[in-house]
């Protein structure tokens, strides 16, 4: 028996430790490319209603209220001493009878803060973290028939992360948050290719 534990012991010190590891970002997808759970999955936690959104339940439909005040943003493979931009957007879907049932998808900013360091992504990002571009503006339901959005269908949310390659960046504030042109916004901010992505995502419909 003392045998078995000494054998078992000897394994455990000389097998190798296994490194955590890491995605290298190398470029930004166009928008038209996101989607909120297809990469590497954020968590947001509600304190005051204490809804948990995760890889589990990414892309569920839920209730407005449950975000009616900033998450909590967690993120567990950020790069150390790296910034990272935050970026909250309403997907809307729109058809075009007209253009032979053609659609369009635009993005309604609902919250951006720059410069968040890899620590608050760890410890859990809170709403005074980071450089605020947009303030957090908490999801509303819209009716099917809102600016033309296909019948039937949830509205759409996504919270993206990006990484700040060069350090801290310091954007130009958008016009509107309506129609907002996340390519053309990415493409302001110097110098080229400052901001690298998604590099994890998480989203729900409404």
């Amino acid at each position: 028996m003392v045998r078995g534990v000494v054998f078992v012991l000897l394994v455990a010190v000389t097998l190798p430790v296994v490194p955590r590891v890491r995605a290298i970002c190398t470029t930004s997808l166009s928008a038209d490319r996101v989607a909120s759970c297809a990469f590497n999955p954020l968590l947001l936690l509600v304190e005051r209603s204490g809804w948990v959104l995760s890889r589990q339940n990414c892309g569920e439909t839920i209730g407005s209220e449950a975000f009616e005040v900033p998450p909590i943003v967690y993120f567990d493979y950020t790069e150390p001493e790296h910034l990272y931009t935050v970026v909250f957007v309403v997907e809307n879907i729109h058809q075009h009878p007209s253009d032979n049932d053609s659609t369009e998808r635009t993005f309604y900013l609902q919250w951006l803060v720059v410069n968040i360091p890899d620590s608050s992504l760890a410890n859990g990002m809170r709403y005074m973290d980071g450089d605020t571009i947009v303030d957090y503006l908490s999801p509303m339901p819209r009716s099917a028939d809102d600016d033309g959005d296909v019948d039937g269908q949830p509205t759409r949310y996504g919270v993206y992360l990006y990484e700040q390659v060069y350090g801290t960046i310091y954007p130009p504030t958008p016009n509107t948050r309506e129609y907002f042109n996340l390519d053309g916004w990415i493409g302001t901010i110097y110098p080229e290719a400052a901001l690298c992505g998604p590099v994890a995502s998480i989203g729900f419909g409404v």
